[in-house]
């Protein structure tokens, strides 16, 4: 593992990195919360290199400690990893909503073509917060052609008004974390009945987000329609990028949220897709704000994440216990009960309407 510091906010003066055909460029922003979930990516993901594979990593540091960097350092050490550090500056974002358990840190990606030297024409952007099982190869020799992106459906909310776009409405709808996650589509002109994808997973068009000058039209977008925003980055993102993404196989981003469904037949997107979404993930992302390293999590992916962790330098690691509390049980109670009353009624409703 080679690292190199750069405190540039643009991608002139990021340093650019010597690179073979068998140099799989990526970017990750992360802060001090996660140094620990990042190690796992970082560590899983090298591991699962074909052999003669490079990663040439560009970092975007939301701030951490030297204590954590040295572990994540340790995690690397032998790893076929180039990391290029970038330190953006906060202040862009200072105006923007954030929520539970994001930070700022989440809307770095937004400046991805700004930050990265212009050498870097493509990139795979990755949440700091995956287990990756596969060859990011696959995702690198992905056609891009004139998309801005590729990415993924995200299971949770898998259209912009799922109303409109899911052929398995009935029995999908109650299980879903928004039903129209783009609220105000109609007065931006999109299409309802179009797929929503999740940000966690992308493959980025550089040139293109370049060309379209994406930074400033995603941060715009956030600017003019922030009563409207769910799901922070994201939002800007499916707006901007509306009818030019480019698919991948749901599999390479396995979101929680596909074992809220209880089976097959509440399936919202194709069942055999969904089946391997399910059961045979490329990359599991953690989602949800209860992630698996926190105290009495139930998050249904948690064994592969320790998992992964015990290849890291921080292996055997596990939460304290002693540090729960009563507001954090209390919290969980109360988002259970929500998510209950809300399939409960969403039944009902779909019921009604089908008699």
């Amino acid at each position: 593992m080679n690292t190199q510091q750069s405190t540039a906010a643009t991608a002139e003066h990021a340093p650019p990195a010597d690179r073979s055909d068998a140099t799989i460029d990526v970017v990750c922003a992360a802060d001090d919360a996660y140094a620990m979930p990042l190690a796992v990516t970082l560590k899983s993901a090298c591991r699962n290199l074909a052999k003669g594979s490079r990663i040439r990593l560009f970092f975007i540091t939301g701030g951490i400690n030297d204590a954590n960097w040295s572990m994540i350092e340790a995690t690397l050490a032998d790893e076929p990893i180039d990391i290029h550090v970038i330190q953006p500056d906060r202040a862009i974002f200072a105006d923007l909503t954030i929520s539970h358990h994001i930070s700022h840190t989440a809307y770095f990606r937004l400046l991805t073509a700004e930050l990265l030297p212009s050498d870097v024409r493509r990139v795979i952007y990755l949440d700091s917060d995956l287990f990756i099982g596969e060859d990011l190869g696959h995702l690198w020799a992905l056609p891009i052609e004139a998309k801005f992106c590729l990415a993924t459906v995200d299971v949770a909310c898998p259209y912009v008004d799922a109303r409109l776009g899911c052929a398995n409405y009935r029995m999908a709808n109650p299980y879903m974390a928004s039903l129209s996650p783009i609220r105000n589509y109609r007065e931006l002109g999109l299409d309802g009945s179009s797929e929503y994808f999740n940000s966690g997973v992308m493959v980025l068009n550089l040139d293109l987000w370049r060309k379209e000058e994406m930074a400033t039209r995603l941060l715009k977008t956030l600017r003019d329609n922030q009563k409207y925003v769910w799901c922070w980055d994201q939002y800007a993102l499916n707006v901007a990028c509306h009818g030019n993404w480019g698919r991948f196989d749901p599999r390479w981003n396995q979101g929680a949220h596909v074992f809220e469904y209880p089976s097959a037949r509440h399936a919202p997107i194709e069942v055999n897709q969904w089946d391997r979404m399910r059961t045979d993930p490329a990359i599991v992302h953690f989602t949800t704000e209860f992630k698996p390293w926190q105290h009495n999590s139930n998050h249904p992916r948690s064994e592969v994440f320790y998992e992964g962790l015990d290849e890291t330098a921080w292996r055997g690691w596990r939460p304290d216990s002693s540090r729960s509390n009563f507001k954090d049980w209390f919290n969980r109670q109360v988002l259970a009960a929500i998510k209950q009353a809300t399939i409960s009624s969403r039944r009902l409703t779909s019921m009604w309407a089908a008699g």
